[in-house]
């Protein structure tokens, strides 16, 4: 057994330290800001990115992160569309109005897809783990965190390093919000990405 040096809890290979969080979530770097603060927000999404845990801690509490992250989200999504549009640009035969419904059907469907996976990870987490977040406090920084995705348009490696980028993320989000151990969180992470990796892939390519 080892003991943790902040909190002084006893543990075999890892634990959720309250020490660590507590000393995460007073990080004056990441307090809440008043106001319109693009830039500092997208400082707190990289740093998120950068797997910084009182960032990851930090967002999830912070109700401006939402919209923040979900402007993020969208910003990866239009790069995403945006690029598949110009390398099909030869092939497609759709009107403006019908690229840009099927955009727009494409991006909700997204949403919905992205809500329902951290949804479902974060009801196993309580259920099985005994998670202690709140589902609010899990999309947030997986919101600000989804900068990773703006990676996706890189030709070849883009979507390897995106999904493989954005899985290491969304393990320690519910890792320092849900407060499961990082075994448990990688567990999870792994096999939800996955799941509804080839689910999407067998919508969008049933044949």
């Amino acid at each position: 057994m080892v003991r943790c040096d902040v909190c002084g809890q006893e543990y075999g290979v890892t634990h959720v330290c309250t020490g660590a969080r507590l000393e995460a979530a007073l990080d004056p770097r990441w307090a809440p800001v008043a106001g319109f603060a693009p830039l500092r927000y997208f400082r707190q999404a990289v740093a998120i990115a950068r797997w910084d845990d009182a960032a990851i801690i930090a967002a999830s509490e912070d109700r401006a992160a939402t919209r923040y992250g979900g402007a993020i989200w969208l910003i990866g999504q239009a790069l995403y569309l945006g690029t598949g549009l110009w390398v099909g640009r030869n092939t497609i035969r759709l009107g403006v109005p019908q690229l840009v419904a099927g955009a727009l059907v494409l991006v909700a469907f997204q949403a919905v897809l992205f809500l329902a996976q951290y949804g479902c990870c974060h009801l196993l987490a309580r259920w099985l783990f005994g998670g202690r977040g709140t589902f609010r406090g899990i999309i947030r920084p997986m919101l600000l965190g989804s900068v990773v995705i703006w990676a996706l348009p890189i030709p070849y490696v883009g979507p390897l390093v995106a999904g493989l980028w954005f899985l290491a993320i969304m393990m320690l989000v519910f890792e320092n919000v849900d407060g499961i151990g990082r075994l448990k969180a990688f567990g999870l992470a792994t096999a939800f990405g996955v799941l509804f990796t080839v689910a999407s892939f067998a919508l969008f390519h049933p044949h």
